[in-house]
């Protein structure tokens, strides 16, 4: 067998993979430059993605993104409700979570954290018309926090906080749908004293100013500002307490 016989029969592999990989590379590369997105996500899925990203094709991007698996899809859920955040649209974020649900992600306790913020520091929520939007936040701790429970983070301080957050966004869901019933006023003036118990992840002005008008409307501040905030605290808690949360059996 000749020396040329040779190279073609061994390396003839060798050159069809180098040549696949080159040919491969520049498919990818001529398919990014053309912007043919749809047609990337056949041959690389995730560069497809970060494409979808960089143009904000969000609804493309999400829905590309759940045909891969979980932690892919939230990979670019959470990207999507950063860009929201920024945006000002908190309550779209909000939305994008209640839809797809909250991982126990340490990674994402800021975004978290950072819409509980926004939620309690905007005006014009204390209100009835502001319902769905305490009921969504609600809704979106509960998760986390189901899935805390099940996570390694259960039982640390992060998690307890978001069970107090919890708590307070089941108050504001509470008092927006009391305030739509006119015989529940007075139900709703006590949840906004009961908030007061919890100014230290609220905004404290804002807080007293709703639980001072509340009370004094409704006749509750009789007793004083402090006596009004620890009885009605108390009797709120006992009547709306927080939605339960299924604890770790270790089982899971």
């Amino acid at each position: 067998m000749t020396f040329s016989a040779k190279l073609q029969v061994t390396d003839r592999p060798f050159l069809c993979g180098r040549y696949e990989e080159y040919v491969d590379q520049h498919y990818k590369e001529y398919l990014k430059d053309q912007g043919k997105v749809d047609s990337l996500v056949g041959v690389d899925v995730m560069a497809a993605l970060d494409m979808y990203v960089e143009r904000e094709q969000w609804e493309k991007c999400l829905e590309t993104a759940a045909k891969q698996n979980y932690k892919v899809l939230h990979k670019y859920v959470a990207l999507y409700a950063t860009h929201l955040i920024q945006e000002g649209s908190w309550d779209k974020a909000v939305a994008l979570y209640v839809q797809h649900g909250t991982p126990a992600n340490s990674q994402n306790f800021n975004i978290y954290k950072r819409l509980f913020v926004e939620m309690v520091n905007v005006a014009g929520m204390n209100n009835a018309e502001a319902y769905s939007s305490w009921a969504d936040l609600r809704d979106l701790l509960f998760n986390l926090c189901e899935n805390l429970v099940k996570s390694s983070d259960a039982n640390t301080p992060a998690h307890e906080e978001f069970e107090t957050m919890l708590l307070v966004s089941h108050y504001y869901a509470t008092r927006a749908a009391a305030q739509s019933i006119k015989q529940l006023d007075t139900v709703a003036a006590k949840l906004s004293i009961s908030l007061l118990r919890h100014t230290d992840i609220i905004p404290a002005d804002k807080a007293f100013y709703e639980a001072g008008t509340a009370a004094k409307v409704r006749g509750l501040w009789g007793g004083g500002p402090l006596r009004a905030q620890v009885h009605c605290a108390k009797d709120v808690q006992a009547q709306f307490p927080a939605p339960p949360v299924e604890t770790n059996t270790g089982n899971a």
